[in-house]
């Protein structure tokens, strides 16, 4: 059986969201729904994703009729999330349009991100600026995702990009656009090859989709967690049902984060990505857990969250075996590198902290001395 959840966002714009289990071989099918005069798929992955599921995603896209299935391969892991990867993927691009459509491919080509939130945010990076992402020569995109993390929140909601680096550290998502894709296809059979550490990660953001929208999502966390720790099939198929309908539904009230709307999607992101950026080893759901309990102890010093919440965050990070504290970190550099957060707007800071588990808002101007003091009680 096969779920679908809709991202509604107007004519011609709207997409789906198909969840199921042992589905990956109709996913030709179903891309092939989408759009008339389209012959050619460039498959956007890393190698080892690529050797563990490429071969049946190409089986499927021939059998539903696309004549040409191309493919552009770069390393995994964040740090592979550069300018670097986005010139090889898009030149391997352009010599697959080339050789099948003519210089541009115009109009002929879907790209299919095969992997997790590294793949999805370069393959989308990709796909919004070759044409220059102009209406008669689009390159639409589709999402596989193999990663929860894919799964429940790089494959939803149009913002694309790479990281660019400021001497020893990197500044995540500097460079990208936001471009929606036309459809996000989970089979959640792939979990069963993700590595451990990597559904860890992923389940930071579903922690995050319970404290800032879902009481009851993170009570089924507490409860629930040794389930989708063992990839319990009915408990993986209801917290991403759960969280890519949290994400879609902001989605469609912000879709652009021009009003206030979707910011709360970057519960625990904004210490989140300072950790990433100064310290590279850690992975995207790692550096959010720590961020997401700095939040919440920065709400509680301003008097709007109890510490019983964060008792709550904590042992429900520790549960899952996520980090509460950062390791290998500076705390020059996170402060530096909270200083760039995108998020800033003429040198004054936003975060987004909690008020109650399932209710968070959005703050201005936090007194640096607060966050300085929170940031480095959570580094070891």
């Amino acid at each position: 059986m096969i779920d679908k959840i809709t991202v509604n966002l107007g004519k011609e714009r709207s997409y789906p969201i198909l969840v199921g289990c042992g589905n990956l071989g109709e996913v030709g099918e179903h891309t092939a729904r989408l759009k008339q005069n389209v012959s050619g798929v460039f498959i956007v992955s890393s190698p080892r994703i690529y050797g563990l599921y490429g071969e049946p995603v190409a089986k499927s896209f021939k059998k539903a009729g696309f004549r040409h299935v191309g493919t552009g391969l770069f390393p995994d892991g964040e740090r592979n999330k550069s300018l670097n990867s986005y010139s090889r993927v898009i030149a391997k691009l352009v010599e697959f349009a080339s050789r099948s459509y003519g210089a541009n491919g115009r109009g002929g080509i879907i790209i299919a991100n095969l992997g997790g939130g590294v793949v999805g945010d370069l393959g989308g990076f990709v796909a919004a600026t070759f044409n220059r992402g102009d209406s008669s020569a689009r390159v639409d995109y589709i999402q596989i995702p193999t990663t929860l993390l894919g799964f429940v929140d790089c494959g939803v909601g149009g913002k694309v990009g790479v990281n660019f680096p400021r001497g020893k550290a990197v500044v995540k998502n500097l460079l990208g656009q936001f471009y929606q894709p036309r459809l996000v296809y989970a089979d959640l059979d792939v979990l069963k090859t993700l590595p451990r550490r990597e559904l860890k990660s992923g389940l930071a953001e579903v922690i995050k989709y319970g404290i800032i929208k879902d009481k009851l999502l993170f009570g089924y966390l507490e409860k629930h967690h040794r389930d989708i720790l063992s990839l319990e099939p009915g408990a993986l198929r209801h917290i991403v049902k759960k969280s890519y309908n949290i994400k879609a539904r902001v989605v469609e009230q912000d879709e652009k984060d021009r009003k206030g709307i979707r910011a709360i999607l970057n519960y625990g992101h904004t210490v989140g990505h300072a950790i990433e950026g100064a310290n590279l080893h850690y992975k995207h759901g790692e550096a959010i857990a720590v961020g997401m309990v700095c939040a919440a102890e920065i709400a509680r010093e301003l008097g709007i969250f109890p510490q019983e919440g964060i008792k709550r965050i904590e042992e429900l990070i520790k549960a899952v075996r996520l980090p509460v504290r950062a390791k290998d970190c500076r705390l020059s550099d996170i402060l530096e590198l909270l200083k760039r957060d995108k998020k800033v707007v003429n040198g004054v800071n936003r975060y987004v902290l909690p008020t109650e588990i399932g209710r968070v808002i959005v703050k201005q101007g936090v007194d640096n001395g607060i966050i300085r003091r929170v940031v480095r009680k959570r580094l070891e």
